[in-house]
């Protein structure tokens, strides 16, 4: 999209990363009603498209990529959810209705060494495959609602085990173990 079709001002003037900046802002509205539970220990963070900007589901994934991931944490479990209206037309009376639906990915751990744009690729071919199969059943989609992450913290269980010893071991008074 030409930036001035969506009234930003002084475009030629801002620097690349200053104007993907300014554009994605006014195509994509972040809902800050930042939902935590648990004294922070999970959240939920919303995307909404801006009311002028229509989207099809791979292009409002690829419009959300970079806000979506700054969102994302290492030591988290996170889902995404995309919040769709679809379309319904009924075979005997002819008449369509519109009815929310969600598209959600599974649980994935995200840890230091995760690759996000790896992480980004899996969580939406799950969101869009979800998609699919719905359209299937013979809706079609209609528009954008909303794009939800949720995280919740995660850490992995570390320590070690305990193994009980033999009776004749443990009637002994010392051991030395090596």
């Amino acid at each position: 999209m030409k930036a001035k079709k969506l009234g930003i001002k002084n475009a030629t003037k801002l620097k690349k990363t200053q104007l993907i900046n300014e554009i994605d802002d006014t195509m994509l509205k972040l809902v800050e009603e930042k939902q935590s539970s648990f004294k922070g220990f999970t959240n939920q963070f919303t995307l909404e498209p801006s009311g002028s900007v229509t989207f099809d589901p791979e292009s409002f994934l690829t419009a959300v990529k970079r806000k979506a991931l700054a969102k994302i944490q290492t030591q988290t479990k996170v889902k995404i959810i995309l919040r769709s209206k679809m379309k319904k037309t009924d075979l005997k009376t002819g008449q369509s209705r519109v009815e929310e639906h969600q598209f959600r990915s599974k649980n994935e751990i995200v840890l230091e060494s995760t690759d996000k744009n790896e992480l980004w690729s899996l969580l939406t071919e799950q969101v869009l495959e979800d998609l699919a199969k719905f359209q299937m059943n013979g809706r079609t989609f209609h528009s954008i609602v909303a794009f939800d992450i949720h995280t919740i913290g995660y850490e992995p269980l570390n320590g070690s085990s305990w193994v009980p010893l033999p009776k004749f071991l443990a009637s002994k008074k010392a051991l030395i173990s090596v």
